[in-house]
């Protein structure tokens, strides 16, 4: 069964965010995953927040990605929380789903499988739009040739758009992300 997931953002130090929504449902025995977009990739942020997240420093607003059951508890808690540092929850919403760009481009048969697999296999409910399939050529003057030459016995190439649920495209995006020669672009809510 897919969970339907809300975005909160919130006002704060986010270290402090963080630990405030992690502490919480730990206290109160909740399993259910709290996403930080920060920490993901997910496009939501000033272009001055996508610097300072590139350089290793925190903005005061983040986007947290939730099961919309623990939404409404993680708001009342914020709301009573009555100390000098306070959060500020600033809009929620619930969301649809989740996409991300991609493209990729490899010169070796063992990632291009790789490539292949990752992105022909997707979970349920995930699907590629806006793309081209995967398009192989295999070229035998090109063997033996060095990896920077302008002609290579093997390439792949592929791009598109990955579509569906939050925590599920969230997810594949992680692994991508580790992939050698994959392009991607931020994660975006709707």
């Amino acid at each position: 069964m897919m969970k339907d997931y809300c975005e909160v953002i919130i006002d704060g130090p986010f270290d402090f965010m963080k630990g405030f929504v992690l502490g919480f449902l730990e206290g109160r025995g909740l399993q259910g995953e709290a996403i930080f977009g920060i920490e993901h990739h997910i496009e939501n942020e000033s272009k001055f927040g996508q610097l300072m997240r590139l350089i290793g420093a925190k903005e005061d607003r983040a986007a947290l990605i939730v099961d919309c059951r623990l939404q409404e508890m993680i708001r009342e808690a914020i709301e009573k929380r009555t100390l000098k540092n306070t959060l500020k929850i600033v809009s929620e919403r619930e969301l649809t789903e989740a996409y991300f760009k991609f493209s990729y481009h490899a010169y070796s048969r063992k990632l291009g499988n790789e490539l292949k697999t990752l992105f022909g296999s997707l979970s349920p409910g995930i699907r590629i739009e806006k793309g081209r399939d995967p398009k192989e050529t295999v070229n035998p003057e090109g063997k033996g040739i060095g990896a920077y030459a302008p002609l290579h016995e093997y390439e792949i190439e592929a791009a598109g758009e990955i579509h569906g649920p939050v925590k599920e495209v969230i997810d594949l995006y992680g692994e991508a992300e580790h992939k050698d020669m994959v392009e991607l672009g931020e994660i975006e809510l709707v």
